[in-house]
């Protein structure tokens, strides 16, 4: 009974571990999204100020 415990125990922990590194990869990815975005803005606005 107990050893059922904690193997289930074990599992969950595990479940959550691997939640967690999922949405620490979609974070990640996130921000090199925002980042890429904000590079290709300022490329933008560079072309834009030669064309002047």
């Amino acid at each position: 009974e107990e050893e059922e415990d904690k193997e289930e125990e074990e599992k969950e922990e595990e479940e959550k571990e691997k939640e967690e590194e999922e949405e620490d990869k979609e974070e990640e990815e996130e921000e090199e999204d925002k980042e890429m975005e904000e590079e290709e803005d300022k490329e933008m606005e560079e072309e834009e100020e030669e064309d002047d």
